[in-house]
Formats: structure tokens, C-alpha cells, sequence
């Protein structure tokens, strides 16, 4: 029986004991990196200690000035809330009509309670809120094209908006210049455009593509196939200034329950500041896979009111209440929508003319889709806007 030879250690392949010199700077810049780390977390911790005391005592003094006498004021911030839902729903429905369907507004309004819900309690951001409500539509004959494209447009939508309503109150935070405000927006405008108007040629690229034949290209056919299966459905331009009006007051609406939060508590409302923080918090939670946003809308809100200027007490006593509505009650309530809609047997869409007519009263299949006959597995793509359910989460 023969031993192994013995193993002699790879000094290139040990970080811990770096023989080279080059081994031995990487190593001591490793080192720095971290010590430096260290010292700006320690830096950070030792700031938000300094400042905690005055900030919970400006917190404390927020709460401590509520009176019953504002609870109207917490009535308003709820009611602004469910019309912000109905806003999304609208948005929803509208898109779904475009396509030759429809459903009724209860069912619209009850699938966008659950999608926020889901998002408000499952990590990942929208993408399982906005698979879930494509399987939503599905159950009610919906075809996975027109599925995918009503869940993607709002989506989409909903970035326009909150991205405009971010400019917008840069501009009246003093952040940026008219001029700047008018330009950025300008630059945002025809993006937006050149991505509408990219999506109405995806079908000729198909048919390009279709026409070769080469076998290296079909995974790319079936890819563009795919794509121009979801994006053949079209908006005419009053109902495209519709869908982007009914997004920007459900963002609005929205940002009205942040001011009656303020209102609630007795607080000055820093309106040159509120429009910015609402719209900076949103991005901040639609970048974080975690249920809701949770802690990154709260930072992000805070943080950018106490970039213009608004007491830090005032602004954690204000993002408190709102959340407290717009995360926590939303869960609950999405929660149980979401038990009724798994339960209840669900009523198949109502097809619609091409005018967008009143359906009729008898239920129809959904319309014939070849594409979705040879793609049924397409791939849910989510969208990331707001800490909410799709382009409402």
C-alpha cells in the first residue's frame, strides 16, 4: 500500500499566510478596507447615538400633542387611502379593457387590496404580488399575454408617476432650478416615449426573425416571440393620458395620507418637503426585497425630510402614523381579501368591443391567442415602483 505524498501548502491559495509580495499587499489592503469600514460604521453609530436622545424626546413631544380632536383628520388619511386603491384599480381595469376584457370594479378593487397585501408581507418586492395577480387573471380567463401586459403597463405607469411626482418635488424642495426641473422632466418625457414606441416595432422584429429560419436563432425567435405576444396590445392616446392621470392620483392620494398624518398629530405640515420625501421613500422601498419596504421607506422618508430642513421628531412621528395605515392596516386588510379570493369560485371576464363598450350581461370565453397556445409557460416579469403590489405596492 502506497502513502500519498504529503501535501506542501499553496501560499497562493492560503490568503491567511501570503507568501508573495503581491499576496502580501493585497492582503494589507483587505485590511485597511475593513478598518475603514469599521470606523464609518462606528462613525454612524456613534452620530445616531448623539442624536437619539433629542430625536426621541422631539418624538415623544409629537405624539404627546395628539387630541381627539384630530381624529377626523385620521378618518380623512384612511379615506384618501381606499381612494388611492380605487385609483389603482381603475388603472388596472382600464388597462384590461384595452385588451377586450373586463371586470367588475369589486373584483378590481379586491385584487389590488390582496396584491398590496402580498407585498406587504412577502419578501421579495412586487414580483410575487404581480405573479400572483397575473394567476389572478388567469383564473378568470384571462390569456397570459394580455395577463402579463396589463400587470407590466401599470407597472409601468406607475414608474412614470412616481418619477415625475420625484422631480416635482425636488423643484418645490429647492433642490433643483426651474430650469433643471424642466429639463430632467423633458429628458424623462422622451424616454418614456422611446420606450412606448420601442415595444410597437418588438412585432416586426418577430416577423424578421420568423422569416429566418437558422438554427442558432431559435432561441432568440421564441424569446422575441414571447415578447411580442405580451406587447401586440395597444393604448390610444386619450386612454393612455387615463391610465397615467388615474396612476398619478393613486401616487397622490397617497401622499395626501402622509400630509393628514402630520395633521393627525398637530404638526406643521412641511409642504415644500413633503411632495420630495413621499416620492424618495417609494424608490427606496421599491429597490429593497423586503415585505413592504420595511425600514427603507421609514429611512428614506425621514432622511429626506431632514435634508430640507424638517424637524427629525416631527418627521418619525408623521412616518409612524402613515405606515401604521399604509403598511401594517394594508397588510391586515390584503390579508384577508386574499382568504376571500381563494376561497370565492371566480366569475370568468366579460368580453368588451373595440370601443370599450359596456360588456354585456352573459359571460364569454376569452379571446382565441395562438401565442398563448405555444407559450403558456411565459415567464412573469415583475415590476419595482412603490413598496406596494405591482405599480401600486
Amino acid at each position: 500500500m502506497t502513502r500519498a505524498a504529503p501535501q506542501v501548502p499553496d501560499p497562493a491559495a492560503d490568503p491567511a499566510a501570503p507568501a508573495t509580495p503581491r499576496g502580501r499587499r493585497h492582503a494589507r489592503r483587505a485590511f485597511m478596507a475593513r478598518i475603514a469600514l469599521g470606523l464609518v460604521v462606528l462613525a454612524v453609530m456613534v452620530a445616531a447615538v448623539a442624536r437619539a436622545h433629542s430625536a426621541l424626546h422631539a418624538f415623544a413631544s409629537a405624539f404627546g400633542s395628539f387630541r381627539v380632536g384630530r381624529l377626523p383628520w385620521l378618518s380623512l388619511a384612511v379615506g384618501a387611502e381606499v381612494a388611492s386603491f380605487a385609483c389603482y384599480a381603475l388603472v388596472q381595469r382600464r388597462l384590461l379593457r384595452a385588451g377586450g376584457l373586463v371586470l367588475t370594479r369589486r373584483t378590481m378593487f379586491g385584487l389590488a387590496v390582496a396584491a398590496t397585501g402580498i407585498t406587504n408581507l412577502v419578501p421579495g418586492g412586487t414580483a410575487p404580488a404581480s405573479g400572483w395577480l397575473v394567476g389572478q387573471y388567469r383564473r378568470r380567463d384571462v390569456p397570459v399575454p394580455l395577463a402579463l401586459w396589463v400587470v407590466l403597463a401599470g407597472g409601468f405607469a406607475a414608474a412614470v408617476s412616481i418619477l415625475l411626482l420625484l422631480l416635482v418635488g425636488a423643484g418645490v424642495a429647492g433642490l433643483l432650478s426651474p430650469w433643471e426641473t424642466v429639463g430632467c422632466g423633458a429628458l424623462g418625457a422622451l424616454v418614456a416615449a422611446a420606450v412606448v414606441i420601442s415595444t410597437h416595432h418588438v412585432a416586426a422584429i418577430d416577423a424578421w426573425l420568423d422569416a429566418r429560419r437558422h438554427r442558432g436563432l431559435g432561441a432568440l425567435r421564441r424569446a422575441v416571440h414571447s415578447v411580442a405576444a405580451v406587447t401586440r396590445f395597444r393604448l390610444s392616446v386619450p386612454t393612455g393620458a387615463t391610465v397615467l392621470a388615474l396612476s398619478v392620483a393613486n401616487w397622490g392620494l397617497d401622499v395626501w395620507c402622509l400630509v393628514a398624518s402630520f395633521a393627525v398629530l398637530g404638526r406643521p405640515v412641511p409642504w415644500h418637503a413633503v411632495l420630495f420625501a413621499y416620492a424618495v421613500a417609494q424608490v427606496a422601498g421599491s429597490l429593497a426585497p423586503v415585505p413592504g419596504g420595511i425600514g427603507f421607506v421609514e429611512g428614506g422618508m425621514v432622511g429626506a425630510f431632514a435634508l430640507v430642513g424638517t424637524p427629525a421628531g416631527d418627521a418619525l412621528a408623521a412616518t409612524v402614523v402613515y405606515r401604521a395605515i399604509t403598511c401594517w392596516a394594508v397588510a391586515a386588510v390584503g390579508s384577508l381579501a386574499l382568504m376571500v379570493l381563494s376561497r370565492r369560485p371566480a366569475r370568468g371576464a366579460v368580453v368588451v368591443n373595440a370601443e370599450g363598450q359596456a360588456p354585456g350581461s352573459a359571460p364569454a370565453p376569452a379571446p382565441p391567442c395562438p401565442d398563448e397556445a405555444r407559450h403558456g409557460a411565459t415567464v412573469t416579469t415583475a415590476v419595482r415602483t412603490r413598496g406596494r403590489g405591482e405599480g401600486r405596492a
